[in-house]
């Protein structure tokens, strides 16, 4: 078996927002909207976390349309520090 990491930067937020519209709305959506990116961070990696089966049959899917056939599990996310900040 092959672990394979990687980081996620440069987040569309409002894109993840609108994907997210369904399960929040009014007040909460523009909450959402207002949040600083640290905690826009943490519902990107929660996003993942939730969806993980779905992000790795996508990525299947891509590799497959390249001819590379093989199985992706154990997708999962986790807050790093971002250099220099700390943070």
């Amino acid at each position: 078996m092959v672990e394979l990491r990687l980081n996620v930067s440069d987040v569309d937020y409002e894109a993840l927002i609108r994907a997210l519209a369904g399960q929040i709305a009014g007040p909460a959506l523009m909450a959402a909207r207002a949040m600083p990116d640290s905690a826009k961070e943490e519902m990107v990696t929660g996003y993942i976390n939730a969806n993980a089966a779905r992000i790795e049959r996508a990525i299947e899917g891509a590799l497959a349309s390249k001819g590379l056939h093989m199985k992706i599990t154990g997708a999962q996310a986790k807050l790093i520090a971002r250099p220099g900040t700390g943070a």
